[in-house]
């Protein structure tokens, strides 16, 4: 076992490194080494601090300006090997905000094949999902937009990702109780007066059941908006 001394040296001699050349290590597994004992040091400090907002704050101030050199010349490089300084800034974009770049990324990690951090325990396409997700649904609660950040996923999770039937109804359910919202933000069938855009929203819900029939839009589907949709056609019609 390394000596705290050489420990130190090591860390020292990596942080240097990185800030020398980055794109030096792009090329190979092996050239990551340094880095990556620097990144677990940066990691154990993170630890550290007890208030998410406080480790929100280090990762945008320290480690995003820090690593992300090293994560762009990965990406440059066009190399298709494992490299966890890449993954871990893709998963601090996130926390930092930083959305549409942190699908853009995800969306290439997926492409290259790159195993997730091993703490995540989800792969690459879930691990996307299900953030973006977390996010849109926030988002769509206060009123506010979710674009173009929700098709940007909805576009894969609906037709090139392989997930768990959960989650994809989850997707499916809020694409379809977007087109029921009304000025305030809230889902609300008798708020919409457009037959077109009840019958996307009752596709997108029937969707969603179909993934996962506990999803909860039973009564959606099965009795408001076809109600909605007589009513306004009788108005239509008479």
């Amino acid at each position: 076992m390394a000596s705290p001394l050489r420990r130190q040296r090591d860390a020292l001699i990596a942080k240097t490194l990185l800030k020398a050349s980055p794109t030096a290590y792009a090329s190979s597994p092996a050239a990551l080494t340094l880095p990556l004992m620097e990144l677990e040091a940066d990691k154990a400090t993170l630890k550290s601090f007890n208030a998410i907002a406080d480790k929100i704050a280090h990762k945008r101030t320290v480690l995003i300006p820090k690593y992300r050199p090293m994560a762009d010349a990965f990406l440059n490089a066009d190399d298709v090997h494992d490299n966890p300084v890449f993954t871990h800034v893709v998963l601090w974009l996130f926390d930092v905000g930083e959305i549409h770049t942190f699908i853009e990324w995800c969306f290439v990690a997926i492409e290259k094949g790159l195993p997730s951090p091993s703490h995540i325990k989800r792969d690459w396409p879930t691990f996307c999902a299900d953030s973006v997700y977390d996010w849109a649904h926030s988002q769509a609660e206060k009123g506010d937009s979710i674009e173009p950040y929700f098709s940007m996923v909805f576009e894969q999770v609906r037709h090139h990702w392989r997930l768990h039937e959960k989650v994809v109804a989850k997707w499916y359910k809020l694409a379809g109780l977007q087109q029921l919202r009304d000025d305030t933000g809230k889902p609300n069938v008798t708020a919409i007066g457009d037959v077109e855009q009840l019958k996307e929203a009752l596709a997108l819900l029937t969707g969603a059941h179909e993934c996962y029939d506990k999803i909860g839009v039973t009564d959606l589907i099965k009795n408001r908006i076809p109600a909605r949709i007589n009513a306004l056609t009788a108005e239509t019609d008479s």
